[in-house]
Parts: C-alpha cells; structure tokens; sequence
C-alpha cells in the first residue's frame, strides 16, 4: 500500500460524487502502519498446570461435537509446538490424539492417535485421554479406540492452559472449529468403569474428584469468563467470545418447536451447556488509534465520513468509515428525528477486511466484497464461518464496508444501505426541515430520546430491531408521538447487544428465508437476555402491532409502482395536491422502473389472506389502518408462516401497501 490520506468530511448534496463533500479536517500518511487482527475464538487459562511438575498419572477429557475435520485442532492442551510440549488432547481430521510430552522439544514419541473415521462431524461425541503411567488409552464414546505403551516423563509445556487450541512458536493457533461441553483434567486415570458412567451422563453432572486439576462445566450461558469447578482457580477467559446457548450432547435443539412459546432454556434440566468455538471469530479488532479528531460543537446533526484514499499497485482506492454525529445535550431537538437502519448495514457487512475499495459506485450484495485474505472472517448474518457454524454474532469493532456512502446491491441503480438512505436527508435539507440522526444502537440504549419529537422518521431496510428500541417506540407512540415509517422489510428480526458494545446478536432460522443451514430452534436463545430469537413476529414483537405492517417477502429488480386507492385522502391533498384519481398508478423511479422495490410489507390482513394456514391463530387485526395505495403483481410471497418464498394462497396479488393509522394505542 502507498501513502494516502485521510479525510474527515459530511457528507454533501450530491448523492454520487464523494469529491464534493464537506471536509473538516485533513491527514496525511506517507508510510501507512499494517495493523494485524487475531481471529480465533477458544478459552485461555492463565494459571496453568506448574511447568516443573511431574505426572504420574493423567486423564483429559470433553465432549465435542466439530463442525469440520480438517487439520490439527486443539482441544485440551498445555502445549506450544515445537520447544514447549507438554500434554494435551487433540482432534486431527477424523482421529484423536492425546500427547504426553517432556514440556521441552517436541518428541513424536509422545504422540499417539486413534484410528481414522474414529469421529464424525456434526456428531457429538465423548472423549477421554488416560494415561496411568504405563499405558495411554484413548476411549471415545466409552469404547477403547486406541491402546499405547508410554513410560516416559510428563510434564506440562510451559506455556497456557488452553481450552478449543494449543500453542505454535508462543501463539494460539490450530483452534478448534466446534462445540465444547465439560473439560476436565484429572492427575490420575480414570477407570473404563468411570468414563462409561460418564457417558451416560450425557454432561449434566460436574465430578467431584479430588483428582480434578481443572474442570470448566460452562453453565456461565454468557459473558467472557469461564469459572473453574475445581478447587485450584483455574479460571479462564474467552477469547474472541465464541457462542453460548448451544445446549449439550443430551439436548435435541431440532425437537424445540418453531412457535413454541412455553419452553424456557433456563428451566430445562436436560439443556445442559455447550460453548461453540470457531477458528475465525473476531469481534474487536483491537487495533490502535492513528488519528484523532474533534467533532466542531456546532457540527449538525447527520452522516459524517473519515473518507481514506490510498493506492495499492498504484490503482487509487478509496475507503469510508461512516460515523453518525448526535445532537448535543446542550442543543434543543429539532422537530424531526431520523432513525438509520445501522443494525442492517451491520448485519450485511459480510466481509470486513475486503480486497476491493473502488472509488465510486460500488455493488455489494448478501456476500459483500472479495476477502482481502482467505483466513480473514467473513461471517455475517447472511454467511456462515468459514468452517460452517451458523453466524449468530456480528463485531461492532471492526471495519464496517457495508456502511459505506456508495453501495448499490443487485445493479448500480438500487440504492442500498447508507445510500439508499441518504435520499432522504437529501429531501430534508432541501426543503428546509430540521432534523435530529440517530442509530439503531443509540435506540437500543437510549430508547426514551424518542421523547418530545414530533415525528420519527424510519428509514430505508430497516429490518433488525431490538426489543428495547420496539418498546421504545411503542412508548414513544403511546404518548403522543408520530412515525412515519419508509422502510421495506421493516423489524424483521430481532437482534441484542452486548453491554460492551462488541457484539450484535442475531439467530436466523429457516434456511428458505435466510435463515443459517445448521441452525436449530433449540439454539435461538441469546445469550444477552435468553430469550427467543428469529423472527420479531414470532418473539412476540410482531411489526405489524407497532407500525401497522408486516413483510411478504421479495424478489429481483422486477420493481412495480403503486396505484392509488384512496384518492381523496388528505395525504394525497395537501400540503401540495397530486391530482391522481383511484387506480392510477404513481411513483417510477425510472421509465417501467417503480418504488415498490426488492422487499415490501403489507397489512396483517393481508398477508393472512396469503396464507392458507397460519400457524397462530386468533390473531387480532390491528383497527384503524386506511389504507392509501397498494400495488399488486404475480409473484411469489412470503406467507404469515415464513416457511419459504411460495405461492400465495387466494386470489388477492396485494406484495405492497401504503396506510395511514390512527393507532388506538397511540
């Protein structure tokens, strides 16, 4: 990379030219500082097993369930490849491997593993790695799967205790890509006897040994601490996070049913806990600080950029990193407040370290841009990792592509995102009205800054909501406020946050609907707060209760107008009239090119007249809606139970609507 510069700007009038922005502030970097980022999710024990201490005897052992085979993974290790071998427990492709090293030079001699095909991905499985002083054994499912003569001197690596990788030249790598339940290190070997009632035990009891060294049942369910069941204090700290909520080797998360409102994870006995590590997670990139830059006091409320330009091989790059600015305390509100649909721009930002950082207009689907790095994540909540486990976490702390001023997605005339957003802001500004930004994080924290706006505008794709930004609009509504809501797809599914500000939780399900392939009912449940996740209409938040509409699904660029139902109706009057009569058709992007675009919601009445059985019943039709305008065509649909994008059930082709409502409720 050459040198470049980075500029502070607002974003200006002009929607395409980024030239034109306002720019406050300018610096310059001759040689641009590299930064690396760490991926790899396991659990680090500080307070390891004395390097200087013999063993005589040794038993590791875990339940696991890994989603890829491939390579070397740690599992239980006290080891750092080449010079600090010690002990550990290992999954190599499909065998396991238990080493008992000196804690100096690695000797292959203290390596044994089973036989290939000794596990399967996808299948949980309980190992234990014995070793008595005379023969190591290696017993999988409780079945002997490998048997070793082994009479030489064991001591711990000197290095940390790790849970999910081992040590390479003083670094964690060769993570484990996979679920986790009861690690447990004992100085003596267990008995066949023993491991077999461990077995049936399917987890769910903490052993009570005095043999134990360490033992980490993980019923934490969140968090970034591990406690020690034993006596020592070994507890550990997750790095790079991984997932809770996965349940154990005896918890069916298949068998949970869709719309079952009256199971509770924290009730459940059986449950067990299960902690989902992955050799690509990365939430915060930790990186250090280069540049500052006050925000002026008088700065406006809006969309602000640090906007990087560089050149890699000498063809120019530039790279945006949007900011929103608030209003100040000290600054009365204006009239209006904006919401953008940051949780959506974060759920999309599929490839945060991306190869390409075009200048202009930029395409950017479901996928995002090129991965700078083949290594690097890639996850977001439309891509699983790499090593297939369902993403049910994106980082906040890391760059942010998606939120980019110049995206476009499906052909460089869809606006998406930011951009599709900005339109909007434009449209204030030129027309004189004052307005307030904010996030859907700043909601999801604050959700009483709503108070004593006249209107909230939401905006563009705003399809991930939380449970406190929707009670906060609910509140907001209830005491007199107005929405006026311009999204499609609008509060979809439902996200969490943790408190650090690293983490926005999402768990899709319905592989038809976007939803992640190995995701299951049974692991919808954040681990922020426990509750079911998904769908908002089936957590309890439908959008239809809130704002009077419901999505029906999508398709491509096949974008249609609306037509007017109720012309007469004071919106089409005034303040300037529209001289439109029923049934003629209004608002074309573009010649043959309508509004109703790529998603689109309807009224609760409508969808269920799509649907031929609805999987909730009793149902109650929010009253009061008018409706003003609708559009119609011949398309598939996404019905009341989002099982798939299919026909529709009836006759009526009603994909979008246009109310207005007098909300009983406020």
């Amino acid at each position: 990379m050459e040198g470049g510069n980075l500029k502070v700007v607002k974003l200006g009038e002009d929607p395409e030219n980024r030239d034109n922005d306002v720019v406050l502030e300018t610096f310059s970097a001759q040689k641009p500082k590299s930064q690396p980022i760490h991926p790899g999710s396991y659990v680090h024990v500080p307070k390891n097993l004395p390097s200087e201490r013999r063993l005589n005897e040794l038993t590791l052992e875990c339940w696991l369930r890994p989603f890829n085979l491939s390579g070397w993974q740690g599992l239980i290790t006290q080891h750092d490849y080449p010079e600090r071998s010690g002990f550990g427990l290992f999954v190599n492709e499909d065998r396991i491997a238990f080493m008992t090293g000196l804690g100096g030079n690695f000797d292959p001699a203290s390596l044994h593993q089973t036989e290939p095909s000794s596990i399967k991905a996808q299948t949980w499985h309980h190992v234990a790695a014995t070793w008595d002083g005379k023969k190591k054994r290696i017993y999988i499912d409780g079945a002997l799967a490998g048997e070793f003569p082994f009479t030489g001197v064991v001591r711990p690596g000197r290095t940390a205790l790790r849970l999910g990788a081992y040590g390479s030249k003083g670094v964690a790598s060769s993570f484990y890509n996979g679920d986790l339940v009861l690690c447990v290190v004992h100085d003596r070997a267990l008995s066949k006897d023993q491991i077999t009632k461990r077995v049936a035990d399917r987890g769910l009891t903490i052993p009570e040994d005095e043999s134990i060294l360490g033992c980490w049942p993980f019923t934490e369910e969140r968090g970034t601490r591990v406690a020690d069941a034993g006596s020592d204090g070994r507890d550990g700290q997750i790095i790079n996070r991984g997932t809770w909520m996965i349940g154990g080797p005896g918890f069916d998360a298949s068998a949970i049913g869709r719309h079952d409102t009256a199971y509770d994870p924290t009730k459940d006995a059986k449950r067990g806990h299960g902690l989902r590590l992955a050799a690509d997670e990365l939430y915060n990139a930790r990186w250090e600080i280069n540049h500052g830059f006050r925000v002026p006091a008088k700065a406006k409320s809006g969309v602000y950029s640090g906007r990087f330009d560089f050149e890699i091989d000498g063809k120019p790059m530039r790279y945006h990193t949007t900011f929103i600015v608030r209003r100040p305390e000290s600054r009365p509100k204006a009239p209006v407040l904006v919401l953008v649909s940051s949780n959506t721009w974060l759920a999309y930002n599929s490839a945060p370290f991306p190869v390409n950082h075009g200048p202009g207009l930029l395409q950017m689907g479901t996928g995002g841009l090129g991965n700078s790095h083949p290594s690097a994540p890639v996850y977001s909540c439309y891509s699983d990792h790499h090593n297939g486990q369902p993403t049910y976490k994106i980082g906040m702390q890391v760059p942010w592509p998606a939120a980019g001023p110049n995206k476009t997605y499906i052909n460089d005339s869809y606006s998406h995102l930011l951009r599709g957003e900005r339109f909007l802001h434009l449209w204030l500004d030129k027309h004189g009205y004052d307005y307030d930004v904010i996030t859907d994080h700043d909601l999801h924290q604050n959700p009483d800054v709503l108070k004593d706006y006249k209107a909230v505008c939401i905006n563009g794709h705003s399809e991930y909501w939380s449970i406190p930004a929707y009670d906060g609009l609910d509140r907001y509504l209830k005491n007199g406020g107005a929405a006026v809501v311009m999204s499609g797809n609008t509060m979809f599914w439902r996200v969490s946050f943790a408190d650090t500000g690293e983490v926005m939780e999402c768990r899709k399900f319905g592989k038809n609907i976007g939803g992640r392939v190995h995701a299951q009912v049974g692991e919808l449940y954040h681990s922020h707060d426990s509750r079911r996740g998904s769908l908002m209409r089936f957590c309890g938040y439908p959008a239809w209760q809130l704002v009077g509409l419901t999505c029906i699904g999508w398709s491509g660029a096949n974008f249609k107008p609306y037509q007017v139902d109720l012309p007469d109706h004071f919106l089409f009057k005034g303040p300037h009239p529209l001289n439109l009569n029923k049934g003629d058709t209004f608002r074309f992007t573009s010649t043959g090119m309508g509004a109703v675009g790529h998603e689109y919601d309807v009224r609760l009445s409508t969808i269920l007249r799509a649907t031929k059985d609805p999987a909730r019943k009793g149902l109650v039709k929010p009253e009061g809606i008018t409706t003003l305008a609708s559009s119609q065509d011949q398309r598939n649909v996404l019905d009341f139970n989002a099982e798939a994008n299919t026909a529709r059930f009836g006759e009526d082709q009603t994909i979008a609507e246009i109310i207005y409502w007098e909300r009983p409720e406020g």
